[in-house]
């Protein structure tokens, strides 16, 4: 028996070896892409290299992370500890018109229970930010996880993206971008654990011809790829056109018509929907306009035809550039054609507002509302209307000690007759961050999460996360910072028509936005 025991220890030990040669492996080969990228990059600016800042951050880190649900289960819940060590090289050149930053993250991470996955992981980055004219714009991102080989204890992604504009004229500009993720994460149809990859392509251009007058075309294809036949995965082509006119400065409109083409790799099933909303704008104040909308979606899939009116009257409030609100009511009617019509009230919400209460505290709200023929996450789940709401409370209290609330709740609803299904999602976090001395950070976190569902083939779970971090840096290692941050160009501005009276964004950068609802969606869509 004793053999036994010690021959299956020494296969455990040359499994988790080798394992780990392999993700040192694949680690070597990325960072070595990523360095030999950021060389060819260096190489093209060549010229001007000597103009960069260059920065390099060291450090190395501690943390205990606790769950009491490991699993994510509603029954026999499971706790863990984990801790990690690990260190981040950050490598940084920066300009007034360009940045780049490399970075190496190798960590190890112990679990107390689960010894069969602790491992060496390593983690790599690339990030970059440059404008190659007054008329252009470029960014990309590459990111490795280290968690990529190992789909059994924790969720993962592997990413990069690429986009970018250009000014074909003073009033006429382009963009681009392209996202690819090859993720490990819970399938939103099954709940359950599935490793996807996805691909999405889009492109842009939009006119001028007015102070708030514009007209545009964007074209996007999208495609996601589980592992294994699966009925999520799918393709699909978008195109899409916008319009907004002011008679004059009192009134104007805006419109949007779109068609989605979707196919279903594994029935060959084909999706086709035509959607168009029309708004009639009334200028109240600078900063206030009130509205009435009507909205119109027709689509023909193997189900039968599904149609949905939707008229709505609302208000857009833009106190600043950097934030606004955007709030309808409206009366939605579905009619099925295989299926009994439904209709009931339905709030257009698209929110983002900080409030600086102080020179130490801000708190920023946020929500969302909106539907699709055909889910984001789930292509096979069919209609969904989701609607969020979140907020994020930031105080500095020293000028070393800050702290942050977070709260937020999602309700996903599949409205498919074959589906008829809720989900409903609350996340809550605390953090505390004190840097006690100029080579030392302490991060405390806590979250809380709630995922319920009426499907009774999903299963239901709460979970409960703490965490502590002591980072340690070089006496006198300055923090890296972005020397300069693009705002939204005049052509990424007003796309849909959501400008106020001078033609400036009621909203932030999309990056700016996006960032901060990440901090209160975990589970940004």
């Amino acid at each position: 028996m004793v053999k036994i025991l010690s021959e299956t220890e020494n296969s455990v030990r040359f499994i988790l070896v080798l394992r780990n040669f392999n993700q040192t492996l694949i680690a070597v080969k990325l960072l070595m892409f990523c360095v030999t990228f950021f060389c060819f990059v260096m190489i093209c600016y060549a010229s001007n290299v000597s103009a960069f800042v260059t920065e390099f951050v060291p450090s190395i880190y501690v943390s205990e992370d606790y769950t009491d649900n490991y699993d994510q289960t509603e029954f026999n819940k499971t706790e863990e500890f984990i801790t990690t060590y690990g260190t981040n090289l950050s490598f940084g050149l920066f300009q007034k018109t360009a940045q780049f930053v490399l970075s190496y993250n190798p960590e190890f991470k112990d679990y107390d229970k689960r010894n069969e996955y602790d491992a060496l992981e390593h983690n790599a980055s690339l990030v970059g930010e440059f404008l190659p004219s007054k008329r252009s714009s470029i960014d990309f991102n590459l990111n490795y996880d280290g968690h990529g080989d190992n789909n059994e204890s924790e969720s993962w992604e592997h990413s990069a993206s690429l986009a970018g504009s250009y000014e074909l004229s003073k009033y006429t500009g382009t963009i681009f971008s392209a996202d690819y993720t090859n993720s490990y994460d819970r399938q939103l149809r099954t709940n359950d654990w599935n490793e996807s990859k996805s691909y999405t392509l889009s492109g842009g251009i939009k006119n001028q011809f007015g102070q708030k007058d514009f007209i545009g075309f964007d074209y996007s294809y999208s495609m996601t790829d589980y592992v294994g036949p699966d009925s999520d995965d799918y393709d699909e082509h978008n195109p899409s056109i916008f319009l907004a006119y002011w008679f004059n400065p009192q009134f104007g409109f805006d419109s949007n018509l779109s068609y989605e083409y979707t196919v279903y790799d594994l029935s060959d099933d084909t999706s086709k929907t035509w959607s168009g909303d029309f708004r009639l704008i009334r200028n109240i104040t600078k900063h206030f306009d009130i509205y009435t909308k009507y909205e119109h979606t027709y689509t023909i899939d193997e189900q039968g035809d599904h149609t949905i009116y939707n008229p709505s009257v609302g208000f857009d409030w833009s106190v600043t550039e950097d934030s606004g609100v955007s709030l309808g009511l409206g009366y939605m009617i579905q009619k099925w054609e295989n299926s009994e019509d439904s209709e009931g009230l339905f709030v257009d919400a698209d929110v983002f507002k900080a409030f600086k209460f102080s020179k130490q505290g801000t708190f920023t709200v946020s929500a969302a509302s909106g539907y699709d023929a055909t889910s984001n996450d789930a292509a096979s789940l069919g209609f969904q209307i989701y609607y969020q709401a979140g907020f994020l409370l930031s105080y500095q209290f020293l000028r070393d000690l800050s702290a942050q609330l977070t709260g937020s709740y999602t309700r996903d609803q599949f409205d498919d007759p074959d589906v008829n299904r809720v989900d409903d999602t609350i996340e809550f976090g605390a953090g505390l961050a004190w840097a006690p001395w100029k080579w030392m950070n302490i991060d405390l976190g806590y979250t809380f999460e709630d995922f319920s569902s009426d499907d009774d083939l999903i299963e239901n779970y709460q979970e409960n996360r703490g965490t502590i971090m002591v980072t340690l840096y070089p006496a006198g290692t300055p923090r890296m910072i972005s020397a300069f941050k693009r705002g939204q160009s005049d052509f990424e501005r007003g796309k849909g028509g959501r400008e106020n009276k001078d033609g400036d964004t009621i909203f932030p950068s999309a990056a700016d936005r996006a960032d901060i609802e990440n901090k209160i969606f975990n589970n940004a869509r």
